[in-house]
């Protein structure tokens, strides 16, 4: 498969995926990225890295609806955990701001979502030089969803 069949492929893959972080496909999307990387080098792993964060970063145009961005950071931290190399340096450029937009436009449900990969970020350093301001940015929800839970418990 040439270069540009394999990013169409992970194009493809990524559509698919849709609002449900299906695993067999976040699993064909990191398959993806591993045998780019090894047949095309970082060239390819740039190409795929911006066929990612291009879905992820159009918060100006919106056309990315706030339901299918969970499931591509899920697909993001499968690649960057499981294939590792470049697509981490490759991914943090643009990965702050992408989360940031994704957390702001995404329901509760997905917030939690987010947040549980943002912990998994923290325990394996992953984008540790981005971890603060996602941390600070996380931190007021978190604060909010305890304190609701907390609320509840102290009532029933």
């Amino acid at each position: 498969m040439d270069p540009d069949q394999q990013v169409a492929r992970l194009e493809k893959l990524i559509v698919r995926l849709g609002g449900f972080p299906d695993r067999d496909l976040i699993h064909q999307i990191t398959e993806c990225g591993r045998l780019g990387l090894r047949t095309g080098g970082q060239a390819l792993a740039e190409r795929m890295c911006a066929a990612i964060m291009d879905v992820l970063d159009d918060g100006e145009n919106g056309t990315t609806a706030a339901e299918r961005r969970v499931p591509l950071f899920y697909a993001l931290d499968s690649v960057v955990k499981n294939v590792g190399d470049v697509f981490q340096p490759l991914l943090s450029v643009r990965v702050r701001a992408a989360f940031e937009r994704a957390f702001a436009a995404c329901a509760e449900k997905d917030k939690t979502r987010l947040h549980h990969v943002l912990r998994t970020w923290n325990e394996k350093s992953i984008f540790a030089e981005h971890l603060d301001d996602l941390n600070a940015l996380v931190a007021p929800w978190h604060a909010a969803l305890v304190a609701r839970a907390s609320a509840a418990d102290a009532a029933a």
